[in-house]
């Protein structure tokens, strides 16, 4: 248990890799093509900080470079992409639909998250959020109990997710 937050570290890739995969893809889809330049722009960073960032996609293969030095995905990168961008909708949509957050914290919150889920969890979490919104009886009267369910700690230790602060006091009294 203790060596689990050593897990986020394995993550194939940082969060700022994916943002510039994820780049690169809105870059060809707007103008058909996509320089570290164009990168460089669309993220508001510098050039030598996406230069190092390519340089580490290409050598585990997920981006490609021409001779003209045109960035287009490889069939790795855009499995990335394509796996990140369903994460992302799946999060933000449990974030507003079923925890009620605003579309701005809700799309945020996805954002810090969406590459860190294992293909499982998004898997299940896509699961979960197809019956949540269907119109099966159970998930009707799920979603109404959920509406007025109000979790209420009593102590922390007899509460199953508090151990050495009520969470719902924290920064709040």
């Amino acid at each position: 248990m203790k060596d689990i937050w050593k897990k986020f570290d394995e993550a194939e890739l940082t969060h700022s890799s994916v943002h510039h995969l994820m780049a690169i893809n809105n870059l060809l889809q707007q103008n058909g093509y996509s320089r570290a330049v164009d990168i460089s722009n669309y993220l508001n960073i510098s050039r030598s900080s996406v230069s190092i960032t390519v340089g580490k996609l290409k050598d585990k293969g997920f981006i490609l470079e021409d001779r003209n030095r045109f960035l287009n995905l490889s069939e790795k990168g855009i499995q990335m992409v394509n796996s990140v961008l369903a994460k992302r909708r799946i999060v933000a949509q449990f974030f507003r639909e079923v925890l009620d957050l605003s579309e701005s914290e809700a799309e945020i919150d996805a954002c810090k998250v969406e590459h860190l889920l294992s293909e499982p969890t998004g898997q299940k979490l896509l699961s979960f959020m197809g019956f949540y919104l269907s119109q099966q009886p159970a998930a009707s009267q799920f979603r109404e109990e959920f509406k007025s369910f109000n979790f209420q700690c009593v102590s922390t230790q007899s509460c199953q997710f508090c151990e050495i602060e009520c969470f719902f006091r924290i920064g709040h009294g």
